[in-house]
């Protein structure tokens, strides 16, 4: 029936069709695949009857040629690509659930704080009655639990029902592995409603202390500035709260590897909270930088003295957008700044040289190896057994003497000269003696070949021009290393996607909300500037240019919180990788987000204006 070429291990090999069946991959003769195969490393059992004892039964059989696993042993099984995969989709999750948390601290804090202020006359009113601040203070705090348990309620189970649309796009996009599904999960429905309750408690709690300390004259009160901006307390708390991170950034070079990512992050989050309580402060010299040359107009005076006078207005408008800026510069700018970290790290490792890598296929083989002039380095596993400890390793099969990694050597307790024993993957144990301790792992390559005929050989550094071998291409060490970063980066873009399309989403409801309960509350203001011969759209124009600077306060706040952190986390990486590094800050996704508040911004000021058919009042 003909002849195909198929590409093997070894190299291309001419094959004979025989036949043909309806099934994927090729089929050959039982000795011809025991001698191509490298052996059975899983068994699957279908069970009927009580799982244990056939567990029990499977395991008399195997005796020590092997391990049984049942039930939920059966995840060791699992492969590495697939853990990291689930590794990934988990971070993903609590990624989400605390910047959500985070992000709702902003919004209730934010709009707790407006409407206390909003609520002066009303509270002072109740003080004068004889209401002693610890019973404003319990008002609130039940105001805001019944709120926060009722929308608990509604958007738990709603996030329940919702959550099995999610599977699909998650194993698309490789957030989670083929199969995975969502199950109904009681315990963390309650532990969402009762989250959301805490959190929005936390919110309530610097607006609920400020509110107990209302004097009971305030309900004599008619003017619409602020009596204080700040109070002694939001001074403590947001220097604090500077301090701290600061010197967290400062001490992240001598943390550990492993905690830096996190230390950066959290450091972050206590600067934008010092930037967020310090804002009615850096609001007023940065309105009168902003506004001063449109300061002689009428539109830029009455937006300058009405922002100026508004200070805890703007400051909560101000404060989620300075939350999802700076997430957003600090998250992307993190992530591109280690991506081009990675680049120059993974690049240096090499010399500067062309790199043979598969093209189609998972690896090279040794036909593609030896035709650039080189021997193969045979990728495979072994099992490690020194003593009464054994480890699983990846090897490559080069040289002729065993040598062991730092890790393995470590974990094994063998030095130099200890002999151990190795079992590869068709099962076959032999017993070598350990010639050196490296960076990594390699066993002689006949013994690979030997015990592994599917050993492929990973990448091979080119010392002279490429020979053109199916199944392989040439291209430069600095491209190969990228390629394989961008393929991690995919899955990292779509990490940045959710996380700031989350933070966004928290920014939409915080700023709309804010300011339609501001403009509403206005309405005596905006009744004498029509008194004043002011018309609607000059109204609106003053109402819009008061949204956009509160938007472009809260971005550059943001911003600036954003590259202080991003420079401590550059200078983290730098000190890892013993390089200098660029800051790479993302222009783009800032430029978008910041657009996407200012848009919402003005839509929400607006609304409740062209509501009311042009009139104002």
């Amino acid at each position: 029936m003909g002849t195909v070429v198929v590409l093997t291990s070894a190299g291309p090999e001419e094959w004979r069709v025989t036949g043909t069946v309806d099934g994927p991959g090729f089929y050959v003769t039982d000795r011809d695949a025991a001698k191509r195969a490298s052996g059975v490393q899983v068994i699957g059992l279908t069970v009927s009857g009580d799982p244990q004892r056939v567990a029990d039964a499977a395991g008399a059989v195997v005796g020590a040629e092997g391990v049984v696993r049942s039930g939920a042993e059966r995840d060791a099984l699992e492969p590495g690509s697939i853990t990291r995969i689930r590794w990934i989709g988990a971070q993903l999750l609590i990624a989400l659930v605390t910047l959500g948390a985070f992000a709702t601290v902003f919004v209730v804090s934010s709009t707790c704080a407006l409407s206390a202020a909003q609520r002066r006359r009303e509270l002072g009113l109740l003080r004068a009655v004889g209401a002693t601040p610890g019973q404003v203070q319990r008002m609130m705090y039940a105001e805001t639990a019944l709120i926060a348990l009722f929308a608990g309620l509604l958007g738990a189970p709603a996030g329940m029902a919702a959550a099995p649309l999610l599977a699909d796009p998650m194993i698309s996009t490789g957030l989670e592995p083929v199969g995975f599904t969502v199950t109904w999960q009681p315990v963390a429905l309650v532990g969402a409603i009762v989250l959301g309750l805490f959190v929005a408690l936390a919110g309530v709690t610097a607006a609920a202390r400020r509110a107990s300390r209302i004097p009971p004259l305030e309900a004599l009160r008619e003017a619409a500035a602020d009596p204080r901006a700040m109070t002694p307390a939001r001074w403590v708390v947001g220097l604090l709260c500077g301090a701290a991170g600061g010197a967290l950034l400062a001490a992240m070079p001598s943390l550990p590897l492993a905690t830096r990512s996190s230390a950066g992050l959290f450091a972050a989050m206590l600067l934008l909270s010092s930037a967020a309580l310090l804002s009615p402060v850096l609001i007023v010299p940065l309105v009168r930088v902003v506004v001063r040359p449109w300061q002689r107009t009428a539109t830029g005076m009455l937006v300058r003295e009405g922002t100026l006078t508004g200070v805890r207005r703007v400051a909560s408008t101000a404060a989620p957008v300075l939350a999802t800026v700076g997430l957003t510069v600090l998250l992307a700018g993190t992530v591109a700044t280690i991506e081009v970290a990675t680049g120059i790290d993974e690049t240096a490792r090499y010399p500067a040289a062309d790199v043979l890598v598969p093209d189609g296929t998972p690896g090279l083989s040794a036909a593609a190896v030896t035709a650039q002039g080189a021997q193969p380095e045979l990728t495979t596993r072994l099992l490690i057994t020194h003593g009464d400890r054994t480890a699983g390793r990846s090897a490559t099969g080069r040289g002729d003497t065993l040598v062991l990694d730092r890790i393995s050597a470590a974990e094994l307790g063998a030095g130099v000269g200890d002999t151990v024993t190795i079992r590869f993957v068709d099962g076959a144990e032999t017993k070598l003696p350990v010639a050196a301790v490296g960076d990594e792992t390699s066993i002689p390559r006949g013994l690979v070949r030997q015990h592994d005929p599917d050993a492929l050989t990973g990448m091979l550094v080119l010392t002279k021009q490429a020979v053109a071998v199916p199944g392989t291409r040439s291209l430069p060490i600095h491209e190969f290393v990228m390629e394989e970063i961008d393929q991690e980066g995919r899955l990292i873009d779509l990490f940045l996607v959710a996380l700031i399309g989350l933070t966004a989403g928290y920014t939409a409801i915080a700023v709309g909300n804010t300011l339609l309960m501001a403009t509403a509350a206005r309405r005596g203001e905006f009744r004498a500037l029509r008194l004043a011969g002011a018309g609607t759209g000059q109204v609106l124009r003053v109402v819009t240019a008061e949204a956009l600077l509160a938007v472009v306060i809260g971005a550059v706040l943001g911003g600036l919180v954003a590259v202080v952190s991003l420079v401590g986390v550059r200078a983290a990486v730098e000190d890892e990788i013993g390089r200098d590094i660029a800051l790479v800050l993302p222009w783009g996704a800032t430029a978008a987000v910041t657009t996407v508040c200012a848009v919402l911004a003005v839509i929400a000021s607006a609304f409740p204006l062209l509501k009311r058919r042009g009139t104002p009042a």
